[in-house]
């Protein structure tokens, strides 16, 4: 299913998308949530990871009507190595996007997601996957889970949906 000829009308809630991009990607929506895994492997995904993150975002945002996607910024605190990969990435997003016409992802800074989620805009993880339980009574799997939910409902109060 592809989006052609999107408006720019507000999605609903069943629309959004919530992304910590990584490779161990947290991913938060109302049909689902839990963490990707796209380490590189010859036996998860041949070694391939730019290809697994691009398919599981084509099928997930066109099984589900994703309409909008919210993401984590960038924030590599001085690592080459994590820079590029999150760099790449964050490309692949974009063009899912440009490919399904969705509008550009919207980014939300880190320390500005973590003081909204927990008054602390140097929480720690174990801070973050709380509030999601404290919050929203939500047991994440992991930290890149608990920083999706985070994005999601940040994305869904701002834009009052």
């Amino acid at each position: 299913m592809v989006f052609r000829g999107s408006t720019a009308e507000t999605p609903t809630r069943e629309q959004v998308l919530a992304l910590d991009i990584a490779t161990h990607c947290g991913y938060y929506s109302v049909h689902e949530s839990g963490t990707w895994n796209f380490t590189e492997s010859l036996r998860r995904n041949g070694n391939k990871m730019h290809k697994d993150f691009r398919d599981t975002l084509m099928t997930f945002i066109t099984q589900h009507g994703i309409r909008q996607i919210v993401a984590e910024d960038v924030n590599v605190n001085n690592h080459f190595f994590d820079m590029r990969r999150l760099s790449e990435l964050r490309g692949i997003l974009f063009e899912v996007c440009d490919e399904l016409d969705l509008p550009e992802p919207e980014f939300v800074n880190v320390a500005t997601l973590k003081k909204w989620a927990t008054g602390d805009g140097r929480a720690d993880k174990a801070k973050m996957m709380q509030a999601c339980i404290d919050h929203y009574h939500f047991t994440p799997q992991d930290d890149n889970a608990a920083d999706a939910c985070h994005l999601f409902y940040y994305y869904i109060r701002k834009h009052r949906i």
